[in-house]
């Protein structure tokens, strides 16, 4: 295995020369999100200075921000093993996608039905579905996580699970301890119910790959802030489900999959492939186990 360019890769985040009381800052807030690359600030300032507008328009301007909305819509497909690029939404952040989304899926549910959120998963996964569950008349049951080791169980979903059922949201991996959950196996349990499945992947993303088809899940959302991009949230759903959603949405916005439940596009196509981030999460994963190392020898709790 070659050894890791960190300087080069350092050399790419302006904001790592940033020094406070004559020391050099150190950015430990993730869940505020990453530091953004040179990559990312050129091609912001680019589209602004060159092309900046709406798409739609038969002016060259719009047809350039088409076509890189299109080229960023693809590289996400890519990113998420997608099937087509138009299972790609684009919003504001995971959270208002969730919002969104939770209001046109709601319109499908009937009085009595039931959805179930996890105690371990950020509230932009629990709240929007209890709120869109509360309009329609339906019970939001709760998959608790085992708190001796923080993580859910497949044994502790099954009983939650009835004929009544209509959708699951629960996270990848939780942002607060870092717990992975078997999404697979969750998507395995729910075969041929048309139980819908909603995964939150706003902290996996940024350490692991994401593979859609692997994981079988109807819904996955997370946000390119967190992974070096822009503030923006990327929601990707089946070509089928997005198909025959009934958004709230104004007229002029788009009426096809891409733009039923998203208010924006990218100005930008950076990937945080430049930056070799499976290789970033191998030594991410070194340096915490040398970490938890170095707390276990000398005594200390090691628990988060």
């Amino acid at each position: 295995m070659h050894a890791f360019a960190i300087e080069w890769v350092r050399s790419q985040f302006p904001s790592l020369e940033l020094s406070v009381d004559g020391r050099p800052a150190i950015f430990l807030d993730a869940p505020g999100g990453t530091q953004v690359p040179v990559a990312v600030t050129r091609a912001v300032r680019d589209y602004y200075r060159k092309n900046n507008s709406n798409v739609g328009g038969r002016f060259v301007t719009s047809k350039n921000t088409a076509e890189i909305v299109h080229q960023t819509r693809t590289a996400l497909a890519d990113f998420f093993h997608a099937n087509r690029p138009e299972e790609i939404v684009f919003g504001q952040n995971m959270t208002s996608l969730t919002f969104a989304l939770s209001r046109a899926v709601a319109k499908t549910w009937s009085p009595g039905s039931e959805i179930i959120v996890t105690s371990l998963d950020h509230d932009a996964n629990i709240s929007p579905w209890k709120l869109a569950a509360a309009d329609r008349g339906c019970t939001v049951r709760t998959w608790e996580m085992r708190t001796e080791d923080c993580t859910l169980r497949i044994e502790d979903l099954r009983p939650l699970i009835s004929e009544k059922t209509c959708l699951i949201a629960v996270t990848l991996a939780s942002n607060a301890v870092g717990s992975h959950v078997d999404v697979a196996g969750v998507a395995e349990l729910l075969g041929g119910t048309g139980i819908k499945l909603f995964v939150d992947a706003v902290h996996f993303a940024p350490h692991s790959r994401i593979d859609v088809q692997t994981l079988g899940c109807d819904f996955l959302v997370c946000s390119a802030y967190k992974f070096f991009g822009p503030h923006i949230g990327v929601l990707w759903g089946k070509y089928q489900w997005l198909d025959e959603l009934e958004a709230y949405k104004v007229r002029p916005f788009p009426s096809e999959t891409s733009g039923k439940v998203g208010n924006g596009d990218p100005k930008l196509r950076e990937r945080r492939r430049n930056f070799g981030c499976h290789r970033l999460s191998q030594r991410n994963r070194i340096q915490s186990e040398r970490k938890l190392r170095n707390w276990r020898s000398d005594g200390s709790d090691s628990r988060i």
